[in-house]
């Protein structure tokens, strides 16, 4: 079990985060679903670590959760320049045994002797879910996964998930498209007013649309109603 403990947050004394309280089951896919600037992507940052609380703890099974234990791929990708694809996954180490490197380009149509500065915004993408790939941890995250790929690859993405869930990964998603959640998670929390305001099992989705945006979706339309 993942726990989140009391978890709060802030930049500039402004609250991001505000205790959070929540156990996640392991061997899972988790959704996270909020508005924009809702708190998913800095809940992510302080998951893998890169962030610390302003106060709270994360643990699993009663220990501290370790950035040995994390595979991020995260919204936004930095990449060296002057680097091949090549030389950019070879700075990981490969604990997954079965990793086949050759047989992922493949699949995701990605030429690794290319320098990546010529490589879309998709490729990238693709790029880092292969050098996450490499690697055997128990945690899985991905912010954003979906954006910039093409519908082929969207799908391959849905079944490296299923597969990874299949060996006991424990994976968390954060998608604007919200569509593939329902078919990839186990479960999906609502992350709004700087908490998680509720979590849905799968036979609970269709209320998920309505209760995420409905607000946001009546006071849109008499906006644009007003408007166009």
């Amino acid at each position: 079990m993942i726990v989140i403990h009391n978890l709060s947050f802030s930049y500039h004394e402004k609250p991001v985060l505000q205790e959070l309280n929540i156990c996640f089951e392991e061997n899972l896919t988790h959704g996270i679903v909020g508005l924009n600037g809702s708190g998913k992507t800095t809940f992510f940052n302080i998951l893998s670590g890169f962030l610390s609380p302003d106060k709270g703890h994360i643990s699993m099974n009663g220990e501290a959760i370790k950035k040995n234990d994390i595979a991020y791929i995260d919204a936004e990708s930095f990449f060296y320049p002057k680097l091949t694809a090549v030389e950019f996954l070879s700075v990981f180490p490969k604990t997954n045994v079965n990793y086949h490197e050759g047989e992922l380009a493949n699949v995701f149509d990605l030429p690794l002797d290319e320098f990546i500065d010529n490589y879309s915004t998709g490729m990238k993408k693709k790029l880092l879910i292969i050098s996450q790939l490499k690697q055997d941890k128990k945690i899985f995250i991905l912010d954003e996964p979906f954006n910039g790929l093409d519908m082929e690859s969207n799908k391959t993405l849905q079944l490296i998930i299923e597969l990874l869930n299949k060996k006991n990964k424990t994976i968390f998603i954060a998608s604007h498209i919200i569509e593939p959640l329902y078919t990839i998670c186990q479960k999906i929390h609502h992350l709004k007013d700087k908490q998680f305001a509720k979590s849905y099992t799968s036979d609970q989705f269709n209320r998920l649309d309505a209760e995420v945006f409905g607000d946001f979706s009546e006071n849109l339309k008499q906006t644009l109603s007003q408007s166009l």
